[in-house]
């Protein structure tokens, strides 16, 4: 499990603010996805700790795992218990992190969406703070386990992506919509869902206002 922090960083540029009480978490900018290599320095980047010490934030998504292509985005899953989501996710607005609009999850397990640069990049951050005893949390950290320890899923996962991709950027709920099925598919032959699953990361609340959750 990774603590995940988001401090300020010197090197990081403002979209708009500036000053002492500027947060750490820069604006966050939706644009078309394309499948990139994975960046050796993901895991470093969603490893800082998290301003939630009691609620350790979790890298998921394809970005944790060594050598999978994805989005670049850095996945983080903060489980809690569903008392304390209003409160997680008040620190979380405070650190400058944003809501996703438009909002595909409910205020009961949101996902907010913020950019931290680190060095010469700035990443694009998802938090999804999900009630600890929903299956989701299990769907999550199983996927990804799975993904690190076995190389032809890894392949063939990377070679979903880059079909989509094959014709250049694509639309954000197009790209989620089309790994779909494979996802659910490979989440019911690990065991982490049933034959008839709910879609990864909740994403059948609305799919067509999903902005591509997992990278």
């Amino acid at each position: 499990m990774h603590s995940v922090a988001f401090p300020t960083d010197p090197q990081r540029s403002d979209a708009g603010v500036s000053g002492a009480s500027t947060p750490p978490i820069g604006r966050y900018l939706p644009v078309p996805v394309e499948v990139h290599e994975a960046d050796p320095d993901a895991p470093e980047v969603a490893s800082i700790s998290t301003r939630w010490p009691g609620t350790p934030a979790e890298h998921i998504g394809s970005s944790s795992v060594a050598g999978l292509a994805g989005k670049n985005i850095i996945d983080l899953l903060l489980a809690a218990q569903p008392a304390q989501i209003p409160a997680i996710t008040q620190a979380l607005l405070e650190l400058g992190f944003q809501p996703q609009l438009p909002a595909a999850f409910p205020a009961t397990r949101p996902m907010l969406w913020g950019a931290f640069r680190h060095g010469p990049t700035t990443y694009r951050v998802h938090v999804h703070v999900v009630p600890a005893g929903s299956p989701e949390v299990a769907a999550m950290r199983g996927f990804r386990d799975a993904l690190r320890a076995d190389p032809l899923l890894r392949r063939r996962y990377a070679a979903l992506k880059r079909a989509i991709v094959e014709g250049g950027p694509v639309d954000p709920v197009t790209f989620t919509r089309a790994k779909h099925d494979w996802i659910a598919t490979a989440l019911t032959q690990l065991g982490l869902a049933s034959p008839q699953p709910r879609r990864l990361y909740q994403d059948d609340l609305d799919l067509d206002r999903s902005h591509g959750l997992a990278s």
